[in-house]
């Protein structure tokens, strides 16, 4: 219900707390309320302390995975669920579980490793051209353009697996 109460002003979104004044609260941008619930939503901060930044790193809560989901220099590591979508996550999971039952099945072939390290740079700085520069969109997608972009390389993918299984050596 939060967006309903949102769209019908009985919740308020505010910029960060400056301070709090008794029952008023500072905002950043100047502005003060008299508030009944703050509800402080830090986003994430993402971090795998048990792999080790040696396997993964998440330094500034980035985290270089191909298409949010392979780790190029770990084959057969991969992430479910580690983005931020503007719609529901369960539908991108389930597109992402699809494409990697098909890697691990051996229905689909990755890119090489460069070629994968490249569109991750690539797909940060379109990221950071669309969204603030911040530790909160390090894992922002949106949802269509990211689901269609994930059942086109599923497919690429699949494409590839032929390709190699039919090209003589």
């Amino acid at each position: 219900d939060l967006l309903n109460l949102i769209g019908h002003g009985r919740i308020a979104i505010k910029s960060n707390v400056e301070r709090l004044e008794g029952s008023r609260v500072a905002f950043a941008d100047g502005s003060r309320e008299e508030v009944d619930v703050i509800i402080y939503a830090t986003g994430y901060d993402i971090r795998f302390p048990f792999l080790g930044d040696d396997i993964l790193s998440s330094e500034r809560n980035e985290v270089p995975l191909y298409k949010h989901v392979v780790d190029p220099s770990h084959p057969g590591l991969y992430f479910v669920g580690l983005v931020q979508p503007w719609g529901p996550l369960n539908p991108l999971a389930e597109a992402q579980c699809a494409w990697i039952a098909d890697l691990i099945s051996g229905r689909g072939l990755l890119p090489d490793e460069a070629e994968m390290h490249a569109e991750i740079i690539q797909a940060r700085k379109a990221m950071q051209a669309r969204y603030a520069a911040s530790l909160r969109h390090t894992i922002q997608v949106d949802f269509h353009p990211y689901l269609y972009d994930l059942q086109r390389t599923a497919r690429a993918c699949r494409r590839r697996r032929a390709r190699a299984r039919t090209t003589p050596r």
